[in-house]
């Protein structure tokens, strides 16, 4: 299968997740996901990374921490750090984490930049602009990609 193709297909899987409420430290399409699941179903389920599971954690974990356990969780399924705008262009299927409270505790997969899809309380998994949307515009951000695969 091509980059483009599986690029393509952890897009529709995470579009698939559309409408889904947020509730913490769910998975189940249809009735909760929060924003951590999101990213490992649309990777996991189509199988460009393991499925892990990092629950047990607190809903607001990221406000009284210092350790970048989002960061770290990322890095460890072999994504990489790549440059975002103006430098590149994020690419469909490459993910973008926030940085909200002390540390970078949002995550969104792009669907063609500058759209992301997401879930973030107290709305629904959903497609937006992140360049628009006031407050995800003004936080520090770092990209990632599992591409190129090795």
């Amino acid at each position: 299968m091509s980059e483009a193709e599986e690029r393509a297909r952890v897009v529709a899987e995470a579009l698939s997740w559309s409408g889904t409420p947020y509730h913490s430290a769910a998975d189940v399409k249809g009735v909760g996901v929060d924003c951590v699941f999101l990213l490992i179903r649309a990777f996991a389920d189509t199988g460009m990374i393991a499925a892990v599971d990092p629950r047990p954690f607190p809903e607001q974990w990221h406000v009284h921490q210092a350790a970048e356990r989002y960061l770290e969780g990322i890095q460890q399924q072999n994504a990489h750090e790549v440059a975002g705008p103006p430098a590149r262009s994020p690419q469909p299927a490459d993910v973008i984490l926030f940085k909200f409270g002390r540390v970078f505790s949002h995550g969104a997969i792009v669907v063609a930049w500058p759209n992301i899809i997401h879930v973030r309380r107290p709305l629904p998994v959903m497609v937006q602009n992140c360049e628009r949307t006031w407050i995800l515009g003004r936080l520090d951000k770092k990209f990632f990609s599992l591409w190129p695969r090795g």
